[in-house]
């Protein structure tokens, strides 16, 4: 007397596939939103870093303090190579006074203060950039040697991967930075 019944109760097969579909795609657009996601992370950063690179030369510049057994002109930032630049401190180099000096960098008479990298792996300068000082006590901000005003400087840090990928920092003869 023990009936064995079979309900109609369940999923038929073509509402599971639909749901692994379902599923599966919603994981591969999260997959792949995530990773770009981590990518602008990582320029964000670099960037963030760099520009507090920066604002140190900018501060020594302001605290002027004696490197090399005598006080500098102002300190700035130089481009290495793709991946290191450096801060320097400018010396006279022969001028009469610092505000009539080269203010940029010059092998041999200029110091070096501190070599550095971007600290970010897989991410480096897409082209050289022109070199930035700050001379004290404002600090007056050079771009390639000049402080007219309007003159800016643009430097690219991009994915190495993916040289169209860029975080884009402008410092300008005012000592403003922003990051684009």
């Amino acid at each position: 007397m023990n009936k064995i019944s079979f309900s109609n109760r369940g999923f038929t097969l073509f509402e599971v596939l639909a749901a692994i579909f379902i599923i599966g795609t919603l994981s591969t657009v999260i997959l792949l939103n995530y990773r770009v996601g981590q990518e602008q992370a990582v320029l964000t950063r670099a960037a963030a870093a760099f520009e507090t690179e920066i604002r140190k030369a900018q501060n020594l510049a302001i605290s002027s303090p004696e490197f090399g057994g005598a006080i500098p002109c102002g300190y700035g930032i130089y481009y290495t190579d793709n991946r290191n630049f450096s801060i320097f401190a400018g010396q006279l180099g022969g001028a009469l006074s610092c505000n009539v000096s080269n203010h940029n960098f010059e092998s041999g008479i200029d110091s070096v203060y501190q070599n550095l990298k971007i600290i970010e792996p897989g991410v480096v300068f897409k082209n050289s950039f022109s070199d930035i000082f700050f001379e004290p006590p404002d600090p007056a901000t050079y771009i390639n040697n000049s402080k007219a005003v309007g003159v800016s400087t643009t430097v690219e840090l991009c994915l190495e991967t993916d040289l169209t990928k860029c975080r884009n920092l402008t410092i300008d003869t005012a000592g403003r930075i922003s990051i684009q």
